[in-house]
């Protein structure tokens, strides 16, 4: 079976349990339907055929070497299966966790008790946007723990509040009225027109089409109803005078201008203004100018797009002041921090010096640039020497501060999308790694284990 994976999320669910029931996996397994493919017990089962050695010099072999780095440092998990569901990964890992408390009696001795915690993770790797339906599976599992209930963990963003020191997260859900206009200010014609309108304090309709490129053109009634219906313009009417050609009033309608005539309001010139040049000009909704100032659209855009894949919006926080410095979007995906600057320009030179600095700041995992144009080369080749400096003064680091060791640039909005959801999904292998790894330690034996297991099988004598 073999699936063409575009993202991948990571879904974590739990649950503590009293014990586990004997052979608890190998009993789920039994009770699944065929739509559920066990991985590690065919592997060993294989693996034994191969070596000619029994099943149990497999099962479990090298778990422990795997589990402590895995989950919390006093768990050990004694069972594990990976199935595969259709496109869906599932790991189920079976954990124990022994604590010891002292206390002293009523006659001063100290006394040892020990309580045993039992638990039972379920790790989901999803290769698309919607959670898979996996109730038939979390139904069988409670029925073989005794009605379980699982649960996910708490999102506890321990970086990012590290970062924000205490400082409380504004960020909030986009509403529809605004992700229709970043729709459709990601066209840059349409942006570039909404600016033109913005920056004249209204620009006449017959004017519009010199403000977007020739090519273009040939869509302008197009793009102008776009602005209107999406609520970024408005349209009115201007008065131009007839002698001086200078604008002398503007009205919503028709039907206001024969109004002011019928109130007595005339040009300078003494004509009634119905009577005067009359032209339909575009202006900016307030709407509009909320999500074209500091390029709010760009930013709508952004935190959807991390919405859609899987990022919770507690872990996001956007266009916020941390340390003295402006930072456009920072989100903690799956354990990592990750900087996000945003720049409806390309990306110079002098951008670069106040990226790094935000970087040498916050010590994110993954740096990441997003512009609606390119990153400039003197910024390339500025961060690739900062990179070479980088690594000679961290030559001996025990730890790498920026993850992968190099800042992602995400060029270009029709890059957008695929560029935020190959970050989240390479942060969500990473974070997958150590659930998959404890999991198939089941289907590996100890050098050890398979070397006691291989001396102790009889084979046939060789022939004279």
């Amino acid at each position: 079976m073999c699936h063409r994976v575009s993202m991948l999320r990571r879904i974590n669910r739990w649950a503590r349990v009293k014990s586990h029931p004997a052979d608890a996996v190998q009993i789920l397994t039994s009770k699944l339907p065929a739509t559920y493919q066990p991985i590690i017990r065919p592997l060993i089962q294989r693996q034994s055929e191969l070596f000619g050695v029994p099943q149990s010099a497999f099962i479990g072999g090298s778990a422990s070497s795997y589990a402590r780095s895995s989950f919390p440092p006093d768990e050990d998990v004694i069972d594990a299966e990976i199935y595969a569901f259709g496109s869906v990964l599932i790991i189920v890992c079976v954990s124990e966790s022994l604590r010891l408390s002292h206390e002293r009696n009523s006659e001063g001795e100290i006394v040892t008790t020990e309580e045993k915690n039992s638990t039972v993770r379920v790790t989901y790797a999803v290769p698309f946007v919607d959670d898979p339906d996996v109730a038939e599976f979390e139904k069988l599992l409670a029925e073989v723990w005794g009605e379980i209930e699982l649960r996910e963990p708490s999102s506890r963003s321990r970086r990012l509040r590290e970062m924000a020191q205490g400082k409380p997260n504004t960020t909030r859900l986009p509403t529809e009225e605004e992700r229709d206009a970043a729709d459709a200010l990601s066209d840059k014609s349409v942006r570039r027109l909404a600016i033109a309108i913005k920056s004249s304090s209204g620009l006449l309709l017959g004017d519009a089409s010199k403000q977007i490129p020739p090519r273009e053109r040939g869509r302008i009634d197009a793009i102008v109803q776009l602005l209107i219906d999406k609520g970024l313009v408005d349209t009115e009417i201007v008065v131009i005078c007839r002698d001086s050609s200078a604008q002398v009033n503007r009205v919503a309608t028709a039907e206001v201008l024969n109004g002011l005539d019928e109130q007595g309001i005339r040009c300078a010139c003494g004509r009634p203004l119905s009577e005067e040049k009359h032209e339909k000009a575009l202006s900016v909704t307030d709407f509009a100018r909320s999500m074209l100032d500091g390029s709010a659209w760009l930013s709508v855009l952004m935190l959807q797009h991390l919405l859609d894949f899987g990022v919770p919006i507690q872990s996001v926080r956007m266009e916020q002041e941390y340390s003295g410095e402006e930072v456009d979007c920072v989100a903690e995906i799956y354990g990592r921090l990750v900087l996000f600057e945003l720049k409806d320009k390309e990306f110079n030179l002098g951008n670069a010096y106040s990226f790094g600095a935000k970087v040498g700041i916050f010590r994110p995992d993954v740096p990441v640039i997003v512009t609606t144009e390119k990153v400039g080369a003197d910024a390339r080749d500025h961060f690739a020497r900062s990179a070479v400096a980088d690594r000679r003064t961290r030559r001996y680091a025990t730890e790498d501060p920026v993850g992968d060791g190099g800042i992602k640039f995400v060029e270009g909005l029709d890059s957008l999308k695929a560029g935020i959801e190959g970050i989240v999904t390479e942060i969500a292998g990473a974070a997958l790694a150590p659930q998959l790894r404890a999991a198939l330690s089941f289907s590996s034996a100890t050098p050890a284990a398979l070397l006691a297991a291989w001396a102790g099988v009889e084979r046939p004598p060789k022939s004279e």
